[in-house]
């Protein structure tokens, strides 16, 4: 037993000179969540040597018997070593979008084996508008909006768990923000029972979709029809009572507005009549300063009836006292100035002395 199991041993050491290193198998593309961590795999034969992890073709991390080599703290390892073959995992470290790129497991003696990074985005999944209730057998619309995706988002729907053929639904993917996606799907659906609705997103960075689910309530049309009736019959009794009441407001603005207009033409007329009038007395009282005005207190006898001496005889002063008591003095009454239509004009009385008899005096007025 002993020589056979140096045999083994001496044959298993010669076919590992004789054969060479290379890779049993080398990672593969992996779909990753943004801010997860993502892990490749490399199996090569032994012995090795050293095995080289590349991103992008830059070295991120060497591995040898001893020791591992890091360049980056984001990238790490582990190591599983089996009787025939080893084992070296590489770890990435929360993914960002800029870590989408070719990862590669390189030997030095025999060639490399390459593999994609993808790392996607999950964003939000809901209802534009949550329906509690249809009425039976009525089509209805539900709108599902997948938002800030990348890539975008594999949209399908389920109704009480059963798959919804795709001719029931459309859904339109809009041009990425960024580079993220928004993908909204609208599903038509007439039911005739309650039922259970459900949205599921899909990218292949998750496991399992994401969902979001409706239960839906069927109403029956009469229900419908008398809620109808309803809203129609408040409709009919406000509408009405609405247009009667912008009617008499409308009345009232509209009898003030007439109300306004005759009082802003009574007041204009009113000034007319005024100006007029006035003109009319400026043209009398024109006429009358230019004719004089009349004497009601001047007699109608001839001016040579009397004599007004011009001067009093020096003779006459003397005996002035005497004759006072045959001399009677008389006020001729004062004209009223309304009989000529005028205020402004001022006559001027004078008071003359005469005897009382027989000798005549007329009163005369200077205008």
């Amino acid at each position: 037993m002993g020589t056979v199991g140096t045999l083994i041993t001496l044959f298993s050491i010669l076919l590992g000179t004789c054969l060479p290193i290379q890779i049993i198998e080398g990672p593969k593309d992996a779909f990753v969540l943004l801010n997860s961590d993502a892990a490749f795999n490399c199996t090569v034969s032994l012995p090795w040597t050293i095995i080289i992890w590349m991103m992008n073709s830059t070295p991120v991390l060497t591995i040898t018997p001893d020791r591992p080599i890091i360049t980056d703290s984001q990238f790490g390892q582990r190591n599983y070593t089996f009787p025939e073959s080893f084992t070296s995992e590489l770890i990435i470290s929360r993914v960002s979008l800029k870590n989408n790129a070719t990862v590669e497991c390189s030997l030095q003696t025999d060639g490399s084996q390459r593999a994609n990074l993808f790392v996607q985005v999950e964003g939000k999944l809901f209802f534009e508008s949550k329906i509690s209730s249809v009425v039976t057998d009525r089509s209805t619309d539900i709108v599902c909006k997948a938002e800030d995706w990348n890539p975008d988002p594999t949209i399908t729907w389920t109704i009480n768990r059963t798959t919804v053929h795709s001719e029931r639904y459309t859904t339109i993917v809009h041009p990425p923000s960024g580079h993220l996606y928004t993908a909204i799907s609208t599903l038509n659906l007439t039911l005739s029972a309650d039922a259970e609705v459900m949205c599921l997103a899909a990218i292949k960075a998750l496991p399992q979709p994401k969902t979001v689910e409706l239960n839906i309530t069927v109403k029956p049309l009469l229900d419908s029809t008398a809620s109808h009736d309803w809203t129609w019959l408040i409709v009919a009794i406000v509408v009405p009572i609405a247009v009667v009441l912008l009617l008499i407001i409308l009345i009232i603005v509209i009898v003030c507005c007439i109300k306004r207009t005759k009082h802003s033409e009574s007041s204009y007329q009113d000034e007319i009549r005024k100006i007029s009038k006035r003109k009319h007395l400026e043209t009398t009282m024109g006429d009358q300063k230019s004719s004089g005005l009349e004497n009601f207190g001047m007699s109608s006898e001839s001016l040579d009836d009397f004599n007004i001496p011009s001067a009093v005889p020096a003779t006459s002063q003397t005996n002035s006292q005497n004759e006072n008591a045959n001399i009677h003095t008389i006020k001729v009454p004062m004209v009223s100035a309304n009989s000529f239509g005028s205020q402004e004009q001022i006559v001027n009385q004078y008071i003359i002395n005469f005897p009382a008899y027989p000798q005549k005096t007329r009163h005369v007025t200077a205008v």
